[in-house]
């Protein structure tokens, strides 16, 4: 189902077909976020007294260093795992706050190894998929790493919006479907958080807002 409120999905296609999105830095760093998503993020960390931040696709760093200061700022004990299978994506280096891993986010081992990182008694979790957007792949990091969250951890399945929800209608099925699918067949799992998702109109994670139970 699309946003419900037609001029979001006007606003959101304007954002993405106009090539914004493709032109924006974090601190100098490029960041292919909706800014709207990044403040909604933000507060949710603050809100949720997030300590640490799992993020899958690096690309260029800008939204990892964005969640390791948002984690300083709010002074966290905790920092950011960031994973992509291109080890030449991250272009930040030398942050205590961010682990930066190479490999296949949709493996069980990465999902494994990710979470070897992260201490027993750790704080609530903040996690955002936003690597490879085929369906294939985002159900499979939805099916490795979701085991891993507990109750009260904070999920975000980004660049759900493809696939004409509202934008690029062509791209085949992606993390919309995959999001769904993996609901579907695992019930109760997933809490949808629709009113923060709605809370700025637009978002590049329509169906993505979840808190795990």
């Amino acid at each position: 189902m699309k946003n419900p409120d037609a001029s979001w999905d006007s606003y959101f296609s304007w954002f993405h077909d106009s090539d914004v999105w493709k032109n924006m830095h974090y601190h100098g760093i490029r960041t292919l976020k909706l800014p709207s998503d990044m403040w909604n993020y933000q507060e949710i960390i603050f809100e949720r007294g997030i300590t640490h931040v799992v993020e899958t696709g690096t690309r260029h760093g800008g939204s990892a260093l964005f969640f390791a200061n948002t984690l300083a700022a709010r002074q966290s004990p905790g920092f950011v795992v960031t994973v992509d299978v291109d080890p030449n994506s991250n272009h930040v280096r030398q942050h205590e706050k961010i682990k930066f891993l190479i490999g296949d986010s949709g493996s069980r081992e990465m999902a494994k190894t990710i979470f070897s990182h992260l201490p027993e008694a750790r704080g609530p979790l903040f996690m955002i998929l936003d690597s490879d957007h085929s369906r294939t792949h985002v159900y499979r990091e939805l099916e490795a790493l979701v085991p891993f969250l507990r109750a009260g951890d904070y999920l975000i399945v980004e660049v759900s919006c493809v696939n004409g929800h509202p934008v690029r209608p062509a791209f085949g099925p992606g993390p919309w479907e995959a999001v769904h699918e993996f609901i579907e067949l695992n019930p109760g799992m997933l809490i949808p958080d629709k009113q923060r998702e709605r809370k700025f109109g637009a978002t590049a994670a329509p169906d993505g807002y979840y808190v795990k139970a």
